[in-house]
């Protein structure tokens, strides 16, 4: 399987957390610099849309990652959940 370019991957990242948002009834403008752990959207909620960017995208991402997370667990953009999820499924090649 092929590792998206970093912009459709953030694309996507972007209309699936809309889409998150919207199937929750949470009235949300999403874009790449919108942080969405912060803006009403649960880890549960970011979860499932994980599940749903993986099937979007044909990719996997490891069990044990939470892509809308930095390691010092402070929460990220879009723009820098894409950066992290492109760096790691080139690193999983």
């Amino acid at each position: 399987m092929a590792t998206p370019d970093f912009d459709v991957i953030e694309a996507k990242l972007v209309e699936v957390v809309q889409g998150t948002a919207d199937d929750m009834g949470i009235s949300l403008k999403i874009d790449a610099g919108s942080i969405p752990g912060l803006m009403g959207l649960s880890s549960h909620a970011l979860v499932a849309a994980m599940c749903r960017v993986e099937v979007a995208l044909d990719v996997e991402i490891p069990v044990k990652c939470y892509i809308f997370l930095d390691n010092s667990l402070r929460q990220l953009t879009i723009r820098e959940a894409s950066e992290k999820l492109f760096k790691i499924l080139n690193k999983t090649k």
